[in-house]
């Protein structure tokens, strides 16, 4: 997906917004048994929700992280949308490719859970960042550090944090989705009789539909992570949710039961 797509929820509207793709070694997206190739292209893409009176971003992209990275600003402009317009920015949680550009967006609100922002503020993270220790991936976590203090420091006037499930607006819920970060969240939107869950980084392959169970170096707790996975999946299947999340192809799709795990099938929304 190389532009921005849009999808109906009810009476709103919402926008997929590309912000690049990144390559990362094989083994750090897929677990060794799954046989993973030398290197995984891994796409981005952020959210943006349009109720009409609030226009609600969630995650705000890579920034410079790679050389085919940083193109959400293009994206929006190409929906027809300045970093002015947006009331809200949703942090589904502080990794580098979802923060990289908030502090672009001066005149909204960033919202995030206090767990979130507590465990990456916290001295103890910081230093193990500072060594390379708390994922184990050595300097790699030196530009996780620099890029919390550079884009979540500066906006800390702006924050509002979340200690339970908070509706932004009508049918807007951020709500907690643990493990992959220890304060990871997910928002559900809803209007009318259609839903979307936006699931972050809740599942980054779409072989983790058929393998829930598959985790990645980027999870800090692994039997959590598939624990949310597997709720936020059966929540998708019961409630016959869109699902979209930041590194699916596609950016958006369905989730569908498989004999006892799940199939996705990404869907084909408007282009813009």
């Amino acid at each position: 997906m190389n532009q921005p797509q849009k999808i109906t929820i009810g009476t709103y509207t919402c926008w997929l917004l590309p912000d690049g793709e990144f390559d990362y070694p094989g083994e750090t997206v897929l677990p060794e048994q799954s046989a993973p190739p030398p290197q995984i292209s891994v796409p981005y893409t952020s959210l943006l929700v349009d109720t009409g009176s609030l226009r609600i971003l969630i995650d705000t992209g890579a920034g410079s992280l790679g050389p085919r990275t940083g193109k959400l600003m293009d994206s929006l402009t190409t929906a027809g949308v300045a970093p002015d317009d947006i009331h809200t920015v949703v942090v589904s949680h502080a990794h580098p490719d979802h923060i990289a550009r908030l502090p672009r967006f001066p005149g909204a609100a960033v919202v995030m859970t206090r767990r979130e922002f507590e465990f990456w503020r916290s001295p103890e993270t910081t230093a193990k960042l500072t060594a390379g220790k708390l994922y184990g991936l050595g300097t790699l976590e030196h530009l996780m550090e620099a890029c919390v203090r550079e884009n979540l420091y500066p906006v800390q006037e702006r924050l509002r944090l979340l200690d339970e499930p908070t509706e932004l607006a009508a049918g807007v819920l951020v709500f907690g989705a643990h493990g992959h970060t220890p304060g990871h969240a997910a928002v559900l939107i809803s209007s009318g009789r259609q839903q979307l869950l936006y699931a972050g980084d809740a599942v980054i392959h779409s072989k983790q539909f058929e393998h829930p169970d598959w985790t990645s170096a980027f999870d800090l707790d692994r039997n959590e992570t598939v624990t949310t996975r597997r709720k936020l999946l059966d929540r998708v299947v019961a409630d016959h949710c869109l699902l979209a999340a930041f590194h699916l192809p596609g950016g958006v799709g369905v989730a569908e039961p498989f004999h006892s795990e799940f199939h996705w099938s990404p869907a084909t929304p408007e282009a813009v």
